[in-house]
C-alpha cells in the first residue's frame, strides 16, 4: 500500500465499524440511473464501504476496509481485497461503480485506467466526488482526501482514461469551515457519536432528488461542490479515432 492507502485504510477500518449496510436504493438519484443498466455478474463497485449503490447479492466488490468486505459477503456479495492492479481479467464488467473513491487515491489516473481495462468497450462507469478545492475544510483531511477536483481536471482526467462523459448531476457538497471544522473533529475523536447522527440523517440526505443534466459541463457542480457522474468508455472505433 502507498501512504495514501494506508491512511485510508487506517480511517474506515474503525470507522465502518459504527455503521450498518445502507440499502443501494436509498441513494435514489443514483439509482434511478444505474438500474436500467445493472447486470448482477457484470457488475462491480470499488470502494463501497458500508454504502454500496447496487445490490449486494452476486455483484463484485473490491475494498480496502476487511470490515466492509465481512458485511458484504455476507448479505453475497462477491468480494476482493482492493489491490493494484485490479484482481479482474481485461473486459470483464460492464458496469463499474465508484462512489467517493477517486479523491482519496494518490494515483487517480492510474485507477481510472485500471477502470477502463477491466471494462467491455461502450460499459459504463458512474462515478461521484467533491468539487472545488476552494471549498476545502478539515473534514476532507480527517477523511482522507487527497483532493476535491476542479470540473476540467475530471474531464482531462476521464478522457485519457478513455472515457466519454454522458450525464452529470451536480450536487451540494460544500460545507461551511466551522461546519467542517466541527464534523471532521466528530469524525475523527468521536467518531461513535458522529456515526449516530449520521445514521439519523443519511436516509434523508441520500434521497434528495438531484437533477440530472445531458452533456459534460461541470460548472455548476463545481459552484455547488460536488457531482455524481455518468460516463462510457469508448468504443473500439471510437478509441481508434
Amino acid at each position: 500500500m502507498n501512504a495514501a492507502a494506508e491512511r485510508n485504510h487506517a480511517i474506515y477500518e474503525d470507522l465502518w465499524t459504527h455503521y450498518e449496510l445502507f440499502p443501494h436504493n436509498g441513494w435514489s438519484h443514483a439509482w434511478a440511473e444505474i438500474e436500467p443498466l445493472y447486470q448482477k455478474d457484470r457488475t462491480l463497485e470499488i470502494g463501497p464501504g458500508m454504502f454500496p449503490h447496487v445490490p449486494i447479492a452476486g455483484s463484485h466488490f473490491v475494498d480496502l476496509s476487511r470490515v466492509a468486505l465481512k458485511a458484504l459477503a455476507g448479505q453475497g456479495g462477491l468480494c476482493a481485497r482492493a489491490t493494484s492492479p485490479l484482481p479482474y481479467e481485461g473486459e470483464r464488467f460492464d458496469l463499474v461503480c465508484l462512489f467517493e473513491v477517486l479523491e482519496h487515491v494518490a494515483e487517480d489516473e492510474a485507477l481510472l485506467r485500471e477502470v477502463a481495462r477491466v471494462m467491455t468497450p461502450g460499459g459504463h462507469l458512474f462515478f461521484s466526488c467533491p468539487c472545488n478545492p476552494e471549498y476545502w475544510t478539515y473534514y476532507d483531511k480527517v477523511m482522507g482526501h487527497e483532493r476535491r477536483y476542479r470540473g476540467s481536471e475530471l474531464l482531462e482526467r476521464l478522457d485519457r482514461a478513455g472515457f466519454v462523459i454522458e450525464k452529470v448531476c451536480p450536487r451540494h457538497d460544500r460545507m461551511d469551515r466551522w461546519f467542517g471544522a466541527m464534523f471532521g473533529f466528530g469524525t475523527r475523536y468521536l467518531p461513535a457519536f458522529t456515526a449516530s447522527i449520521v445514521r439519523r440523517y443519511l436516509p434523508k440526505v441520500a434521497a434528495l432528488p438531484w437533477q440530472w443534466y445531458e452533456g459534460s459541463d461541470l460548472s455548476q457542480a463545481e459552484a455547488m461542490g460536488g457531482v455524481t457522474v455518468r460516463a462510457r468508455k469508448r468504443l473500439l472505433d471510437e478509441q481508434a479515432a
